[in-house]
Parts: C-alpha cells; sequence; structure tokens
C-alpha cells in the first residue's frame, strides 16, 4: 500500500504527498479561520465545518490550486488570476453543494458589494489571490520540505490514524447538520403556521367587530323609520277618531285590520327574537372559535419553545450548537431566515449567570 501511494503521482505529485498537504492545509486554513473569527469578533470558537480542527474546503482548494498553478507559479500575475478564480469556483460549488444539501446557508457575502449569490464576493476572492501567491512562494516549500523529512513509514502509519478519525468526523458531522436541518425546517413551519394562526385570529376579531357596527347601525334605522311611522299615524288615528262615531257600519272591518295588525305585530316580534337568538348564536361561535385558536397558537408555540431547548442542550463542543456558534451568519431556508431566537437562547445559555450579590448584616447602630 505505502509503495502504490508513493510510485502513483496525479498532476505531478505523488498520491503520498497528496494526502498529505490535504491534511496540512486542511489544518492550517482551520487555524486560520480561528484566528480570524477571534479578531474580528473577540470569541475563540470553531470555526470548521466539522467537529475536528479542520477545514475540508481549504485542502481540496489547496490540492486544486497545485495541481492547476505550480506550472504557472514563475509568473505572479498568472498566479495571482488563478488564485483568485479557483478558490472563488471551489467556494462558489461548496456553498451550493452544502445548500442544496441542508437547506442551510452556512456562509453569506449578500452584504458585500460583487456578489455571487450570497456564496462569493470580490473582496474575498482578491484575499484568495493574495494567499495563494503567499502560499505557493513561501508557505508550500517550506511545507514539502516537512514532509520529506518524516519517513514514508511513520507518514503513512500517521495519516492512516488521522484519515480514520477524519471519516468518522465525517459521518458524526453529517448527522447532525441533517438533524440540524429537519429541526430547522419543522421550526420554521411553525412559525409559519403561528403566523397563519394570527392572521385567522386578527380577521375573526375584525369581522365581529363589523358586524357589532353593523347591527348597531341596523338598530338605528329602525328606531328612526318607527320613530318616522309614528308621526305619519298619529293623523290618521284622530281622523279615524272623529269619524268612528259616524261610520259604525265599519266598526267590525276596524275591529278585523286591528286583529291582523296585532298578528303581524306577533309575527314580527318573533322574527325579531329568532333573528337575536341567531346573532347571539353566530357571537358565540365566533367566540369559541377565537378561544381555539388561541389555544393552537398556544400550543404551536410551545412545541417550537421545545424544539429550540433541544438544541439548545446539545454538547457545547460538538453538534448542533457547536455549528451554531460556529457559523453567526448562518441562515436556513428559502428565506433566509436569520436564526435570531435561537442564537439569543444560545447567547443566555452560554453566558455566566451572575452571583447574586449577598449583603452582610447591617452592623451600624444609632448613635
Amino acid at each position: 500500500m505505502l509503495n502504490f501511494l508513493t510510485t502513483t503521482t496525479v498532476c505531478g505529485f505523488s498520491l503520498y504527498h497528496v494526502l498529505a498537504f490535504f491534511l496540512i492545509y486542511s489544518c492550517t486554513g482551520w487555524c486560520l479561520e480561528v484566528i480570524f473569527a477571534a479578531a474580528t469578533t473577540g470569541q475563540l470558537v470553531n470555526r470548521g465545518f466539522l467537529n475536528g480542527p479542520v477545514c475540508p474546503i481549504y485542502g481540496f482548494g489547496m490540492i486544486i490550486v497545485l495541481f492547476t498553478l505550480t506550472p504557472l507559479q514563475d509568473s505572479v500575475l498568472l498566479l495571482y488570476i488563478g488564485g483568485v478564480i479557483l478558490p472563488s469556483a471551489l467556494e462558489l460549488v461548496g456553498g451550493w453543494a452544502l445548500y442544496k444539501l441542508y437547506h442551510t446557508r452556512w456562509w453569506d457575502y449578500s452584504d458585500f458589494p460583487f456578489n455571487i449569490g450570497g456564496y462569493i464576493c470580490l473582496e474575498f476572492s482578491l484575499l484568495w489571490g493574495v494567499g495563494t501567491l503567499v502560499v505557493m512562494r513561501i508557505v508550500h516549500p517550506v511545507v514539502a520540505g516537512l514532509v520529506d523529512m518524516v519517513p514514508p513509514f511513520v507518514g503513512f502509519v500517521v495519516m492512516c490514524v488521522l484519515y480514520a478519525v477524519y471519516a468518522a468526523d465525517v459521518v458524526v458531522t453529517a448527522f447532525a447538520a441533517s438533524g440540524l436541518a429537519k429541526t430547522l425546517d419543522a421550526m420554521e413551519q411553525l412559525a409559519d403556521s403561528i403566523h397563519a394562526v394570527s392572521d385567522a385570529m386578527t380577521q375573526l376579531l375584525g369581522t365581529t367587530a363589523l358586524n357589532a357596527d353593523q347591527k348597531l347601525d341596523e338598530q338605528r334605522l329602525q328606531l328612526k323609520l318607527a320613530a318616522a311611522e309614528a308621526r305619519e299615524a298619529a293623523p290618521k288615528k284622530r281622523a279615524l277618531r272623529e269619524t268612528l262615531a259616524a261610520v259604525r257600519a265599519k266598526t267590525e272591518e276596524a275591529r278585523g285590520a286591528a286583529k291582523r295588525a296585532s298578528e303581524i305585530a306577533k309575527l314580527n316580534t318573533a322574527e325579531a327574537a329568532k333573528a337575536a337568538q341567531l346573532a347571539a348564536k353566530g357571537t358565540m361561535e365566533r367566540a369559541a372559535e377565537l378561544l381555539r385558536l388561541e389555544q393552537l397558537a398556544e400550543e404551536l408555540q410551545a412545541r417550537s419553545d421545545e424544539m429550540q431547548a433541544q438544541l439548545l442542550r446539545t454538547p457545547r463542543i460538538v453538534g448542533p450548537r457547536r455549528m451554531l456558534r460556529a457559523f453567526p451568519g448562518l441562515k436556513h431556508g428559502v428565506k433566509k431566515t436569520t436564526l435570531k431566537a435561537l442564537r439569543l437562547g444560545l447567547a443566555r445559555r452560554e453566558s455566566p449567570e451572575e452571583e447574586p450579590k449577598k449583603n452582610g448584616p447591617d452592623t451600624r447602630k444609632d448613635a
């Protein structure tokens, strides 16, 4: 196996050297990420996607640079241009692939000018070019010399151990990232459901208020019509009393008309009572529906809070909680929802609790 690795070459490099360079530059990239995060945020955090002290994208990037740009290393201009293009292309593809796998943006340059989909931006692409010049001209000759100083058998044994740990870390991290993505999907769906319930409650309250105003206007209109009818009916009643003595023959007709009016009045009263019952029933139904929606909103919020609590209870150095700390700009879903509430909970959980001040007994005595 060792002989195969040392004799098989790819783009002028033996497989033994390729595997060694991948490990070294993965670890070097992780160190740079940690230093950059400490300098910009003042916090020392594991900035890698994996749990271990490695960033695979740096290892892959450097291998691609070595394969492609080694023949051009005598030209500063070509080396710089290649250093701008190749790492940027790898960062673009890597960010897009991670988003497709987990529906999560682990980094986002959307706020930077001249960015492409938020995956890469001009500022960091130019920095990649400078970094490539430094590594190819200064760093890599030293690294290659150190690798050659290690006996091949010793290097082979060390790499076997490290790659076994590397592979295990990849598997563990893949499951953790998948679990985080599923939890965030569920929390996002719960947030949408809570928003929909809130809209339904608002609409129901608005409809109830509108119906109450409409009924009040109808009652006022009915009172006005009744008053107008009473004013119009008064002269007719006076005329009827004046002619009642002279027109005895129409008494039965008047009684019949009065009887019919009484029946109509009774009918109107019954209809009004029935309408009032229906209105009361509708009001009670709306109140019951509003109570049901309130209970549903509370249940959904409780489920969301429990999911958040489960995420925050994961270990700090591995798993989803570590990922949230490692990628402060992490965004999830098509809407790119920033996990503000989750981050606030994480900050509260990790901030040291202030010890209550214990005041001793007051030993002062009144003079």
